[in-house]
């Protein structure tokens, strides 16, 4: 069996701002912290929530005694998971440090000490859904805050199992507990949700496009659309019956033009005229071709354009450029670059000035840079020239193919005058059927379009039904895999372990007070989707009063006790509560011995050995076998 971490406190101290520490030191087993109403129990414990990870600013804050946000500057605790020690400190009123926990020096965010915690428990970090798994929401990491909730039992927060946590947050932390939350909360189950959320969106999309396509369909295909989706086949077979109808439309049209061409036009004037519609067609596509010529050789031209602009600004650069080595050839060093000293020798013809060394026989390095530069210019200006007769070449090409295009307008003018009677004439008898063919052209050419739109849209229907059957493929394995985790899943045996620890309470506290207890044992239900508690058949939450209530939630924290020394359980055999002042209707004194009396057996077994329970009461007087530790001094307002 796997030796069991158990966390526990050893001291918990204030530093005041003066200095000076307050502390209170704890053991392994069961601690009392004994004290009258007002004697700062509840602000110890406040102060031990607040260094396990709280985010507020300090153990104080938002609450009525602001005084003692001033009154303390930070606190710490030591901490023992198994044989480790941990120092944790918060200080809230250091610069910088208002939101860092401090494990033994090193800073830590609230995020990263959770996980610290967590690891050092060997607790699983895992992620769990908010609600539904299929709500599309980002699962959140059940952090060691979440589950604290169910350790630590505030003194106003005995309504519920974990007060104001939502219901998902319960049913995870007590499958954590259990042990069973790493087996449910898998990365399999994640990825499982994510596809069938995507299969599912994918489904949607596709049934939505299906009855677009169905609106869609009934307007362009003839035949009635079927009930159970448009398919290839009918598509194809209106496309076909389509470019009948427009073969037989277009046959019409030409019957009838050359019916009153034949009817208007005299039978020697036909081949003329048939010469004429020849060379109008001829112009339209040579003045199209112009055109086409005219906009390349005006595109040429803005670009030889700004070429040339390029080149002159170049240009206007090189000769700055010999204009300030003309000026500046005279410059001459008169300090030393590496002393800054002047130079004081006096120059000679066959060596340098400074360095002394003989200068070569080649020319000038000045020399040498104007030559570069006279040459750039002199190829700036063959450029220049080269552009600007390339410039003359497409100016007159354009004036060219003007005159051309101006020419060929004037030529098309020409024959559509000729054309113009015949046109008249062959319209005067053909317009009317002419016209109703056209306007059927058109509307069986729109639904050809349309058509066309339909054949795309079956591809895309086509490709999400692909995409779904591949979604389904990548479930199946996954699906049975989850599926054979949840049957290898012992639910009943874990939901048996919580049940007997609070019935074993819950018989206790009978055998030493009486009729403590008078309903039906405890069941627990755990799936992987809820969590209740039930007391006989009802909830418990219906089926008890204001009293019974506080015992069975006693009850709840000792079974969560309960299960630390369980193999696979999760729980860290640590448990805080801070008793009502008034329990069972009665002020608590010795009243509140058998209460605490089987958390007091349960931490003396030898497999408890380590864990800790922190109690608070207002007497405890007589209680055995727990370590007391009492508070004394009354704070008033």
């Amino acid at each position: 069996m796997t030796p069991r971490l158990y966390l526990s406190i050893g001291s918990l101290e204030r530093r005041l701002a003066t200095g000076n520490m307050e502390t209170l030191q704890f053991e392994p087993g069961v601690n009392v912290l004994v004290g009258k109403p007002n004697t700062g129990k509840t602000k110890w414990l406040e102060t031990l929530d607040y260094l396990f990870g709280d985010s507020g600013e300090s153990p104080f804050e938002g609450q009525a005694d602001e005084p003692l946000a001033d009154k303390y500057d930070a606190a710490s605790v030591e901490l023992f998971i198994g044989d480790e020690r941990l120092r944790i400190e918060r200080r809230w009123k250091e610069p910088g440090a208002k939101n860092k926990i401090f494990v033994d020096d090193t800073p830590f965010s609230s995020a990263d000490f959770q996980r610290l915690l967590l690891e050092k428990l060997h607790i699983p970090i895992l992620h769990f859904p908010k609600g539904n798994p299929m709500s599309g929401q980002t699962w959140p990491e059940l952090s060691f805050r979440t589950l604290l909730r169910h350790m630590y039992r505030r003194q106003l927060f005995w309504g519920d199992i974990a007060d104001k946590q939502p219901e998902s947050d319960q049913h995870a932390s007590v499958l954590q507990f259990l042990g069973l939350a790493e087996r449910i909360f898998t990365d399999d189950y994640g990825e499982l949700i994510r596809l069938k959320m995507e299969s599912d969106r994918v489904r949607a999309r596709r049934d939505q496009y299906e009855g677009t396509l169905k609106e869609l369909a009934g307007d362009v295909l003839t035949d009635p659309v079927p009930q159970s989706s448009v398919t290839e086949a009918s598509v194809k077979q209106a496309e076909s019956q389509l470019l009948g109808e427009l073969e037989e439309l277009r046959a019409r049209r030409t019957n009838i033009l050359s019916a009153g061409r034949d009817q208007a036009i005299q039978p020697e004037m036909r081949t003329h005229i048939e010469r004429l519609g020849e060379k109008r067609a001829a112009l339209v596509v040579g003045l199209e071709e112009l055109k086409i010529r005219q906009s390349a050789v005006a595109e040429r031209r803005t670009e030889i354009f700004q070429y040339r602009a390029d080149l002159n600004e170049e240009s206007e650069r090189m000769k700055r450029a010999l204009d300030a080595g003309e000026v500046l050839a005279d410059l001459r060093i008169t300090h030393c670059p590496a002393c800054d000293q002047p130079v004081t020798s006096t120059p000679t013809k066959e060596s340098c000035f400074l360095c002394h060394q003989p200068l070569p026989d080649e020319p000038m390095i000045e020399g040498l840079g104007a030559a570069r530069l006279l040459f750039e210019r002199e190829r700036l200006g063959g450029e220049l020239d080269e552009a600007e007769q390339l410039a003359s070449v497409l100016e007159q090409e354009d004036k060219n193919l003007a005159a051309e295009i101006s020419r060929s307008h004037e030529r098309l003018r020409m024959v559509e005058n000729e054309l113009a009677p015949a046109r008249t004439a062959v319209s005067a008898l053909t317009q009317e059927d002419v016209s109703a063919i056209d306007m059927a052209l058109g509307e069986l050419n729109e639904r050809q379009r349309q058509i066309g739109r339909l054949k795309a849209a079956l591809e895309l229907g086509r490709q999400l039904t692909e995409k779904v059957s591949s979604i389904e493929r990548e479930i199946e394995p996954i699906q049975a895999r989850v599926d054979e985790v949840m049957r290898a899943t012992d639910f009943a045996e874990a939901e048996s372990r919580l049940a007997d620890g609070m019935n074993e309470y819950l018989q206790a506290i009978n055998r030493l007070r009486p009729g403590a207890w008078p309903h039906n044992p405890v069941t627990v239900d755990v799936s992987r989707w809820t969590f209740r508690l039930r007391v006989g058949s009802r909830r418990w939450d219906k089926a008890l009063g204001g009293t019974d209530s506080l015992y069975f939630l006693m009850a709840y924290q000792y079974g969560l006790l309960s299960l630390s020394d369980k193999e696979g359980a999760h729980y860290p055999g640590f448990c805080v509560i801070d008793v009502p002042g008034e329990f069972s209707g009665e002020a608590v004194e010795d009243k509140e011995n058998f209460i605490v009396q089987p958390f007091i057996d349960l931490l003396g077994r030898e497999s408890f050995k380590g864990a800790q329970a922190i109690i608070t009461g207002a007497a405890f007087s007589g209680l055995q076998g727990a370590n007391q530790r009492r508070l004394s001094l009354v704070f008033t307002a």
